[in-house]
């Protein structure tokens, strides 16, 4: 998992402080570059400027500016590099799992009563697994060429 998390920069977008701090101490221990933010346009005035390659963020804030907000600007963007988002969801609020999925989050971290570290490590192990698979495909796609003909592609070396 250590080489995984090779340059990655987590942002944390979670409403309530004591949640976004245990989840942010749980990732530093773990070794993980992290930033938190308490509102979505927070989060976002940030990432225009320095972008993140992961994303954990809250749907909703009551704000104007949600986090599916959020997810929705940076698909509709089509940022790359890829930016893996995990939109944080409450046991009672099941219902907004579809909206993120459709939103465009990768996947969906559900909460109980408080942070599992165990399922925040794996739904980010996951991410960050997906993350180097885009990136080792966007690597070989790269050193593709074409051949002057058009009809044939090799890799270059």
């Amino acid at each position: 998992m250590f080489d995984l998390k090779k340059g990655i920069h987590i942002y944390i977008v979670v409403s309530e402080r004591e949640a976004r701090s245990q989840m942010e101490d749980i990732l530093v221990l773990d070794g993980f570059d992290v930033s938190t933010f308490a509102t979505p346009k927070d989060l976002w005035e940030h990432f225009q400027t320095r972008p993140a390659r992961f994303i954990i963020i809250d749907e909703s804030f009551g704000g104007e500016f949600s986090g599916l907000d959020v997810v929705k600007t940076i698909r509709r963007q089509n940022l790359l590099p890829y930016v893996y988002v995990l939109v944080r969801s409450t046991i009672e609020q099941l219902s907004e799992i579809e909206a993120a999925l459709a939103a465009g989050a990768n996947d969906c971290l559900v909460i109980f009563k408080r942070h599992d570290p165990f399922q925040i490590r794996s739904k980010i192990l996951v991410g960050l697994h997906w993350l180097n698979y885009i990136d080792s495909v966007n690597s070989v796609v790269a050193k593709m060429e074409v051949k002057p003909s058009g009809k044939q592609l090799v890799t270059g070396t």
